[in-house]
Formats: C-alpha cells, sequence, structure tokens
C-alpha cells in the first residue's frame, strides 16, 4: 500500500500537481510522431498542471497543457521542445517570412527566434516540407490571441531540427483554466493543404466565427491611395470612379486625406475624422454619385492614431499609450471605455450620415504598450480593461458588431500582418502588406493570406506601374494577383487605351472564375522557388497561374475545362495532358489568337506573354 502511495505521489509530482509555488521540473512525454516532448513550467504560482497526448484519426497529434487554479491570474509561462532527424525536408514555411530557410542553432545554450505572435501579428504556425511539396511536420498552436514565441533551428552536430514553443511569457490576461494545445501534423499530404488545414484548426478551436463576407468583398476595386495620396478631391475622384465602373471595379477606398488638407503624410492631421471642406464639399453627395456609377464607398481611417495638429489631441490627453514622434501622433488607449465608444460612433456616423459602404482600418498593429505601460502608474485609473489586448479585441470585435448591425453586407478591411482568428471576426477583406510595383512580394504575400485565411476575401496591394509599360507586361501585375481580390491604384483617365483595355478583360475573367479563383479550393506549389505555380479550383473548372517560364503544367483530369494563365515573357509554357484535348490560346486581351489540338502527355504549347490557355477533352 506504501508502495502504491509513493507511486502516486510520483506520478502527481511529475505531472505538476503539487508543486503550487515551487519551482517544478520538467516533464517529458513520449510517443509522439517528433519523438518525446518536454514541457518546461517552473514558475506555477499555484496553477495545477496537467501534461498529456491526444490524437484524431487522421493520424494528427497534440501535445495538450491544461491549467486551472481557483482564483484568477495570468497563466503560469511554459514552453514545449523537441527536436527531430531532418530527412527529406527542404524547406520552412511560416505565414510572416519571404525565407524558406531554418534558422542555425548555434548557440547550444539558445535557439534562434523564429518568429513571435499574437492576436494583432501573424499565426503560430510552422510547416516543413519536402522537394516534392509533401508535408514532413506542420506545426499549429492553439493560442493565437496571446504573445507566443517559436524557436527553431537546425544543428548541424547531429542534422536534426530543434523546436521550441513559448506559451504567455508575457503577462496579458488573467485566466482561472485554460487550455493550450500544440497541434502536430505528420501526414503524407500536399505541404498546402497541411497548412490550410492547420489554419482552419485555430480558428475552430478559438471558438471565433468569421465575420459574413459578402459577394462584393470579392469584386475588384479602386484604392486613392498609390495614385493620389493625401492628394484627393471630390471632383477627380468621381472622374475616377466612372472610368474604374467601365473597367469592371465595383468599390471605392478613398484613403489618407479625405479628412485633412495636408500633403506631407504623417498623421499629424489624424483624429478628427471631419471631412475637408475644400477637398470633399459635400461628402453626402459625393457618395451618392459614386453609387450612381454601381460602386461601392469605403473610407480609410488609422485607428487608433490621434496626431500632434487634430483637434481632439487636447480631448485625449492622458488616454494615450504612447507618442510616436516620427509620425507626429499619439497612439490611443482602447483600455478607456469613451475612447471605444469614440471611435466606434465616428464610423457609424459615416455609415449613417454619409452612407458609406465600409471602411478601411489601419495600424491595428500599432496599438501596443511602446515601453512603460502608462496604466501601471496609475492604478489603470478610468479603464474598464487592464490588458491592451483584450480592450483592442473588443475593440474591433464591437466595430463590426455594430456596422453590421446599420449595414448587414458592410466592409472592413484589414491588412497583414493582422489576419488570425480575432482579426477575421472582425474583417472580411483581408490585404497584403504596402508593396508598391512590386508583383512577386504581393504574390507571396497572396498565397499566404489563401492559406490562412479561409473563406475570408484576400485582397493584393493596389496594384500600379509605369505609364510606358506594354499591355502585356502592365498585365503581369494582375496575373500575379488574380487568385485574390485585386485592388488597383493609379490615376485611370491618363492611361493608355489598351492598358483600360487589358484591365477591362480580366476584370470580366476575374468575375466569371471567382468561384475558382477565390473561393475554391487553392494549391500553391513550392514555395522555396516563391510559388512558380498556383491552382485553384471550383466544381465547374480548374485555373493555374505559371509565374516561372520551364514550369511544367499538369493539368490532371479533363473532366472540366483547365484554364492556363501565362504571367511570364515566355511565348510557350509545357503543359502535361491526361489525353489528347483541344485547346485555344487568347492574348491579353481575351482575343482568341490559336486552336489546335494536342496529344496525351507533355507538349510545349504555344501562348503569348499574358495571354492564356483553355484546355478541354
Amino acid at each position: 500500500m506504501r508502495g502504491l502511495q509513493f507511486s502516486l505521489l510520483s506520478m502527481l509530482f511529475a505531472a505538476g500537481f503539487l508543486y503550487g509555488d515551487a519551482k517544478a521540473p520538467d516533464v517529458t512525454l513520449e510517443g509522439f510522431s517528433v519523438g518525446a516532448i518536454k514541457l518546461m513550467c517552473r514558475e506555477r504560482n499555484g496553477w495545477k498542471v496537467d501534461f498529456h497526448r491526444e490524437a484524431d484519426a487522421s493520424g494528427v497529434e497534440y501535445a495538450v497543457v491544461e491549467m486551472s487554479r481557483d482564483e484568477p491570474d495570468f497563466p503560469a509561462a511554459f514552453n514545449l521542445s523537441f527536436n527531430f532527424a531532418k530527412r527529406d525536408t527542404v524547406a520552412a514555411w511560416r505565414p510572416w517570412s519571404e525565407c524558406s530557410g531554418f534558422g542555425m542553432y548555434w548557440n547550444p545554450t539558445s535557439l534562434p527566434g523564429a518568429g513571435n505572435t499574437d492576436f494583432r501579428r501573424w499565426l503560430p504556425l510552422y510547416a516543413c516540407y519536402s522537394s516534392g511539396g509533401r508535408n514532413r511536420m506542420t506545426f499549429a498552436a492553439s493560442e493565437t490571441s496571446e504573445p507566443l514565441q517559436i524557436k527553431a533551428g537546425i544543428r548541424e552536430e547531429d542534422n536534426r531540427l530543434y523546436f521550441s514553443f513559448h506559451f504567455y511569457d508575457s503577462k496579458v490576461s488573467a485566466h482561472t483554466r485554460l487550455v493550450a494545445k500544440l497541434r502536430i501534423d505528420p501526414r503524407d499530404v500536399f505541404w498546402s493543404d497541411a497548412v490550410s488545414e492547420a489554419a482552419e484548426w485555430m480558428t475552430d478551436v478559438s471558438g471565433r466565427a468569421p465575420a459574413a463576407v459578402p459577394d462584393s468583398a470579392f469584386a475588384p476595386l479602386y484604392s486613392t491611395w498609390y495614385g493620389f495620396h493625401q492628394d484627393v478631391h471630390q471632383g477627380e475622384i468621381e472622374r475616377e470612379c466612372e472610368i474604374a465602373s467601365k473597367m469592371g471595379m465595383k468599390t471605392i477606398i478613398v484613403d489618407d486625406g479625405w479628412q485633412t488638407d495636408d500633403t506631407n503624410r504623417g498623421y499629424a492631421y489624424c483624429g478628427d475624422w471631419v471631412e475637408s471642406k475644400n477637398r470633399f464639399p459635400d461628402i453626402k453627395s459625393h457618395v451618392a454619385k459614386v453609387h450612381s456609377f454601381g460602386m461601392k464607398y469605403m473610407l480609410w481611417y488609422s485607428v487608433p492614431f490621434v496626431g500632434e495638429k487634430s483637434a481632439n489631441y487636447e480631448r485625449f490627453k492622458g488616454k494615450y499609450l504612447y507618442h510616436n514622434k516620427t509620425l507626429h501622433t499619439y497612439c490611443l488607449d482602447p483600455r478607456f471605455p469613451d475612447v471605444r465608444e469614440f471611435l466606434i460612433s465616428t464610423y457609424e456616423r459615416a455609415l449613417r450620415e454619409w452612407d458609406i459602404d465600409g471602411v478601411k482600418l489601419d495600424f491595428i498593429d500599432s496599438i501596443v504598450v511602446d515601453g512603460t505601460d502608462p496604466a501601471v502608474a496609475e492604478k489603470f485609473a478610468g479603464r474598464d480593461l487592464k490588458s491592451v489586448t483584450v480592450a483592442t479585441e473588443r475593440l474591433i470585435s464591437d466595430i463590426y458588431k455594430r456596422l453590421s448591425a446599420i449595414k448587414p453586407d458592410v466592409l472592413v478591411e484589414f491588412r497583414q500582418a493582422y489576419i488570425g482568428p480575432s482579426i477575421r471576426t472582425a474583417a472580411n477583406m483581408l490585404r497584403v502588406g504596402d508593396c508598391p510595383a512590386d508583383m512577386q512580394r504581393n504574390r507571396r504575400g497572396i498565397v499566404n493570406l489563401r492559406l490562412t485565411s479561409g473563406k475570408t476575401a484576400v485582397h493584393s496591394d493596389m496594384l500600379e506601374w509605369h505609364l510606358t509599360e506594354s499591355p502585356e507586361a502592365a498585365a503581369k501585375n494582375v496575373l500575379c494577383v488574380m487568385f485574390s481580390t485585386v485592388q488597383y491604384s493609379m490615376k485611370l483617365a491618363g492611361l493608355d487605351r489598351r492598358h483600360a483595355d487589358m484591365i477591362a478583360h480580366w476584370s470580366r475573367f476575374g468575375a466569371e472564375h471567382c468561384a475558382a479563383l477565390q473561393r475554391g479550393r487553392f494549391r500553391a506549389y513550392h514555395p522555396e522557388l516563391a510559388y512558380p505555380l498556383i491552382e485553384g479550383e471550383s466544381a465547374e473548372e480548374r485555373i493555374f497561374g505559371v509565374y516561372a517560364a520551364e514550369t511544367a503544367v499538369a493539368t490532371g483530369p479533363l473532366d472540366k475545362p483547365v484554364y492556363v494563365l501565362n504571367a511570364t515573357d515566355a511565348t510557350s509554357l509545357l503543359v502535361e495532358l491526361p489525353a489528347r484535348a483541344n485547346v485555344v490560346s487568347y492574348d491579353t486581351f481575351g482575343v482568341k489568337v490559336e486552336e489546335r489540338s494536342y496529344a496525351a502527355g507533355c507538349s510545349r504549347m504555344k501562348v503569348l506573354p499574358a495571354g492564356y490557355l483553355v484546355v478541354r477533352e
């Protein structure tokens, strides 16, 4: 009996239940596909901690940490670490990285950082894949709100990959119970399928329902930012919208400048959100005029910024998180209920009084404590919430609830890097981060968003190109972002007629094939080569985008039409057919160029640069 008691006590100590405030030892669990996983949770501060393994029928595993205590407190910090042999693994993918390599584990006492996430920044997701595009290991954490750090690197001494996922190192919000999971996917499936499933799992386990996405979120739109910057004026915008509507654009976003006469960039005049009477003498009739062209109207807001020269600066003095001297603005603290109410009612007024259709909400990722939290010295006076993260989540959630109560199909745009489950509850348009005139970065950003955003509409960063470009060269900018909602941002009145015709054609093409391009099954190939091939598929058709000239396209079964978009300068593409097929080639204006039959097997098919092929059995 004493032996049984000793064994039970040993198990309880190993599980961490009896340590209380003492330093608890590490706990190691065997049996995972990555081998043993070690839990390090030294300072438990009264938390009872259970660590166990779960698995589902598909072969996905979960390292589960459950914590509980009687009184609410900040979670006990812990990390999960493990390592495994680097077998048939060519590279790694993360939502935030332009690099597909692994960090080097040179310092034996410290793994290199591989990314920091919270609800404003990216997702805790890391995938390892083979040269054939097969998943080797994909990791995802259930904690998508509070800060989480991933450390990862390859150790040259043993050619093994080492990982450590760090939970709750930052003290954000108090709890009495938490369940944190690390999802481990070792299945031999296509790499981007593994990533998409992991991202959807994070959304499901968060318990947060994404915002409704109206059809208008998938229609091409026009943004004023790159073309006009802050120099926007009512009459010129109306003339641009009339042109844009004829090119197939269905929405306009009027960016920074509508609320100020200043054109010096920066945000010194943000925060009042009253239209400039010099630029927009009658904004309500202006919005109505744009509506008459069949377009929706959205306005830009830099959510937390109150500029140094704004009238509201004095009103909110003492309610700022920090002062950004470079941008000439202060950042509001959303923990004050009147701050949240001011922001929400500002957007409500624009919907009700001006009849706008949506908002572009910028700089959510700037709502942070920069240095010392001013609330601590003030003992949180006037604030109804102690956590900036919790308050920001409350703010964006309430914005969407109240705006959608006015207009159920309201459009709300956020941009990278705020993209996770909490963000998707309040936004139905997620845009690639600013990358002006960089079509390659735009495409990579689109793919990363498509893989992590479920059914939320993914938007390109705004397109611009030099007016002296050929239509075919300009069209490559469009084709690079065809698997997203295309945003344009150049002065349309100055476009060459052939550029306008090209935009109009691809707008029609995008609308006709939206189900495959934006809303169907999505796959991306070879992230280590910057996605030279992208595939979208609906029940009716399959569409490939080719972004490197010698990339071969295997059409798959010809049970539906197959489209192959040539986003290169090549005059032919390698296409593999399972059977003889009829192939029609078109130029970038949608004009038929050639029709011929090709035998089964791999053929070099003629197609003009920025043109496309249609393959039918």
